[in-house]
């Protein structure tokens, strides 16, 4: 038995004892308060800064992925229900502080909660909701006892779809949000109508500040927010001279003021080959004033966001002919992921997607382009068998973290479906080991 084949088991095996620890003890913190931050000795890190965590907020990450939020020695991440992961000892533990609690009901377990991850300050995780109009943000302590609701968050007049909200980002003291177009910034647990709207396209300024840009998608405007620093950065899909449409990144101050263009995605005949149309760029991570991107079927490159000047980094291509990938301000980390419409299609299918063959290999760079380490992921499908997919989530500077699922579908007697269910497995692969460790097995409800 491999070794990962040995940790899965084992595994399985403490998931069985994984409510008992997380609720053990009585009072409000009960017994997983030994195990989670904050606590009264809790002292002011790295990840208690003001500032952006933005190794936890890759921009293409989708619906349903847990998002990770750092803390003191570990992470918090929510499959529906909020888990903490010691980052030594790899102990997950549900973070509910409720004796005897099975983690079932969302009505009685304080961990049922479904989250987009803002931060975590002092003692308290906030969070925003999803289902919901106007978006709200909340808080509860960091045993998820005490739930708070923080603020509202302002819409443009008349909206009311969630969809015109996108994923709200925190930075020194603000939350920075796009509701229907329009950007705004507000003081965390500041009153909703002091929210500040900083950008829309309508006051997008003069054609000096934004190049040869003629307009905004109005299909295809995808917000992504970042920020570096003293820069707020957007990354928005905008018609440019010639009648395409291209992903640009605009950079401004934290107020808003000195909005500009700093980068647009790369036509191929400036960066060679690449699998897609040269419109929106594979994967992209802004740290010291330099955007750093990653180009699927093609390779990884830098630009300095000042000077223009742009460098190609690695040749990844010579790695895998699709891929998927993450950065952090240390490390790329590249999986030769294929997309493919079913498991057992030979048909590669780049733009819609349903299934993935999940690849079998990451590739881990550092940011001068130098490849480190190849980590191969057989083991990982061996553990699923018929493997749906894997999704990249974030990688810090020691370990990449990804989310494996399976599909098993069932039919009846006629032969005809009759639902599905699933697993999911959160694991951990390290840079210097190269070693793959499962850290929390999630069966997937079924579906009909």
């Amino acid at each position: 038995m491999s070794r990962a084949h040995r940790a899965l088991a084992a595994l399985l095996a403490a998931l069985l004892t994984l409510s008992l620890a997380g609720c053990a003890g009585s009072g409000e913190s009960g017994g997983a308060a030994g195990n989670l931050p904050g606590g009264e000795s809790q002292t002011n890190t790295q990840s208690n800064s003001d500032d952006f965590q933005r190794n936890l907020h890759q921009n293409d990450q989708r619906s349903g992925i847990p998002r990770f939020l750092e803390a003191d020695g570990g992470y918090y991440f929510s499959l529906g229900t909020l888990y903490y992961l010691d980052r030594e000892t790899m102990q997950v533990t549900v973070v509910c502080a409720k004796p005897d609690c099975d983690h079932t009901d969302d009505a009685v377990c304080n961990a049922r909660l479904d989250v987009k991850h803002l931060l975590t300050l002092n003692d308290r995780i906030y969070y925003d909701t999803t289902p919901r109009s106007p978006k709200q943000v909340w808080s509860v302590r960091q045993d998820a006892t005490e739930r708070q609701l923080v603020q509202e968050l302002k819409s443009s007049e008349g909206s009311s779809a969630q969809s015109n909200y996108d994923i709200p980002i925190y930075h020194r003291g603000y939350l920075y949000y796009i509701s229907d177009d329009i950007l705004y910034r507000v003081k965390l647990g500041g009153e909703k109508d002091s929210a500040e709207e900083i950008w829309s396209p309508e006051n997008a300024g003069s054609s000096q500040s934004h190049g040869n840009l003629v307009d905004f998608n109005p299909n295809a405007i995808q917000y992504k927010l970042w920020a570096d620093g003293d820069s707020l950065y957007f990354m928005a899909n905008v018609q440019t001279a010639d009648g395409t449409y291209k992903d640009v990144l605009f950079q401004c101050g934290l107020d808003g003021s000195d909005v500009r263009q700093v980068w647009v995605t790369p036509d191929k005949d400036e960066v060679g080959e690449w699998e897609k149309t040269g419109v929106s760029v594979s994967q992209w991570y802004v740290t010291g004033g330099t955007i750093y991107f990653y180009l699927s079927g093609g390779d990884m490159w830098k630009t300095e966001l000042s000077s223009g000047k742009t460098e190609k980094l690695a040749d990844t291509h010579e790695k895998t002919q699709y891929g998927t990938a993450v950065f952090s301000d240390a490390a790329l980390c590249l999986l030769n992921d294929v997309p493919k419409t079913s498991a057992d299609s030979t048909e590669v299918n780049l733009d819609s997607a349903l299934r993935h063959y999940g690849g079998d290999t990451i590739f881990v760079y550092n940011l001068d382009g130098t490849l480190t380490k190849e980590i191969p992921l057989y083991a990982v499908q061996a553990d699923l068998g018929d493997l749906y997919s894997i999704d990249m989530l974030c990688c810090d500077g020691t370990d990449v973290y990804f989310d494996a699922t399976q599909w098993t579908y069932r039919t009846n007697e006629y032969g005809w479906h009759s639902g599905n269910t699933g697993t999911e497995i959160l694991y951990r692969a390290n840079f210097e080991t190269g070693e793959v460790y499962p850290v929390i097995v999630n069966p997937i409800p079924g579906k009909v």
